[in-house]
């Protein structure tokens, strides 16, 4: 069972974020400051760190607007009656 590159990517980006609380509340980040700092570390470190990720789920919802997009003009050309008739 293969799980959806989707939540694989967003799972992966909170458990960056939760590292990131982490060592900011060890060294002694409290409150806000904790908060903010962990996103201002968290999402550069995700940008780079989960590249793979983020291009398989990018290539994934690519994938569906192609063939919703090939679906669409195939029931358009039925509808509109340029579909070669049996």
């Amino acid at each position: 069972m293969r799980l959806h590159p989707g939540f694989l990517y967003t799972t992966a980006r909170a458990m960056v974020f939760a590292a990131c609380a982490l060592v900011l509340f060890v060294i002694g980040f409290r409150s806000w400051m904790l908060v903010f700092g962990a996103l201002l570390l968290s999402a550069p470190l995700s940008f780079f760190l989960l590249r793979k990720q983020r291009e398989a789920f990018a290539q994934r919802v690519e994938g569906r607007m192609s063939k919703r997009q090939t679906e669409k003009a195939k029931l358009r050309a039925a509808l509109a009656g340029d579909e070669d008739q049996p």
